[in-house]
């Protein structure tokens, strides 16, 4: 497949969008090293790509038209990227992304559109995909709990949810579905802390069989997905709804301790939280 690359370059971050790939995101990169698993993790699986939940709606694999068919580029004012999906024929929708540089908060701020060009309503739950590097530490503000079927092993400490990779405790399928005490989620490589902000959605409004939070390792052990859901909406006939996104790439303090509960590192994600780190 022909690459579609625009990107989006602010400060030390450079962002890579691939239109002919779902308007999927391929790079998030400071200071050139890129946090997001590339095609030599798996030729499929890779980069940031968006989905439709519930997954029963759709089983395996993701729908073509949402996840990996060419997206047409429409025209964007200033430090932006939109594309525009072909419309899904089985779910009855298509998707729009908006990517937005915003370099006073070094952030880049993805909006996730669902429209709804059928004859009918539908319901569905925006979903984000997000695969890394194995390897890292990945971990969120713990919530309510854990739900079934959860069979990755986490542990809870200093009020977060912490998924310390190790490749010999990978087996099967081993995924993650949690409650978050706060929308965000965050991931180390190295010494580069990603975080991506979202709404909380409580659980009376996240979609059967999922959760707000979805942790999955791959059995290969070439990549992490870090997922996370808004809720659950019913969307009427020409009707469309709107999820958005912030995601956030700092070089850590050499003071910062990279370990699960570690205090200097959940005080490296307040910071981004609280105006940008």
């Amino acid at each position: 497949m022909e690459s579609a690359l625009h990107v989006l370059s602010f400060g030390a971050l450079v962002v890579e969008v691939d239109a002919a790939l779902g308007g999927r995101v391929t790079a998030f990169r400071l200071h050139g090293r890129n946090v997001l698993a590339e095609a030599n993790a798996h030729p499929e699986n890779f980069g940031s790509t968006f989905w439709t939940s519930p997954q029963s709606d759709w089983a395996w694999p993701p729908v073509v038209e949402i996840d990996s068919a060419p997206y047409v580029v429409a025209p964007a004012g200033g430090a932006a990227l939109i594309m525009i999906g072909p419309r899904s024929e089985r779910l009855g929708v298509h998707v729009e992304k908006r990517f937005v540089a915003r370099p006073e908060r070094r952030a880049l701020e993805i909006d996730y559109c669902l429209r709804n060009a059928g004859p009918g309503e539908v319901r569905l739950a925006p979903w984000e995909v997000t695969r890394v590097h194995p390897g890292g530490l990945t971990f969120f503000p713990t919530g309510e709990g854990l739900y079934s079927p959860s069979n990755l092993t986490v542990t809870d400490a200093g009020g977060a949810t912490w998924f310390a990779f190790d490749a010999a405790r990978i087996a099967g399928h081993p995924k993650l579905f949690a409650d978050a005490g706060a929308g965000w989620l965050a991931h180390v490589d190295g010494r580069t802390l990603f975080v991506k902000t979202f709404p909380r959605v409580p659980r009376v409004q996240q979609a059967a069989g999922e959760a707000l939070i979805e942790i999955y390792a791959h059995p290969d052990r070439t990549y992490v997905e870090l997922e996370q859901q808004g809720p659950l909406t019913t969307i009427a006939a020409g009707s469309a709804c709107h999820w958005s996104v912030s995601w956030y790439l700092r070089a850590l303090a050499d003071d910062v301790e990279v370990a699960v509960g570690g205090p200097s590192l959940l005080a490296a994600v307040a910071a981004v939280l609280d105006g940008g780190g």
